[in-house]
């Protein structure tokens, strides 16, 4: 059964390039870049792995999380960060602000991306 991954991210074009990619990979990709409601679509659409973004209008990476882990529904579904704020990346891996499966920042490399993914849904 193929994975669904849920990237949300507030740039189009980026959403577009990680889907290529890891749809070549054999995973369905799912983009959302407007976080309003964002909550409420992922726990409908329960996807294998959330990709999230933390800098982003309106609703930042930071609250989506914290609502994606307080329901019940969202709480177990592994999330990756995707960002391009090293220093933001940094101190979630070293202060564990958050507790995600995996950081990357960008730029990153196709293989870095795809060896990532294939990591957090093998577990």
């Amino acid at each position: 059964m193929t994975k669904v991954i849920a990237y949300v991210e507030d740039d189009r074009d980026m959403i577009d390039l990680v889907s290529i990619i890891l749809e070549k990979h054999g995973y369905e990709v799912l983009g959302f870049n407007d976080s309003m409601d964002i909550l409420e679509r992922l726990e409908a659409l329960r996807p294998d792995l959330i990709l999230l973004d933390i800098m982003m209008p309106r609703v930042d990476g930071f609250e989506i999380y914290e609502g994606l882990k307080s329901k019940q529904a969202t709480s177990a579904i592994p999330i990756v960060v995707i960002s391009a704020m090293k220093r933001a990346v940094d101190q979630i891996e070293q202060e564990s602000r958050i507790k995600v499966e995996g950081c990357l920042v960008k730029p990153f490399t196709i293989s870095e991306l795809a060896e990532l993914v294939a990591k957090v849904l093998s577990n």
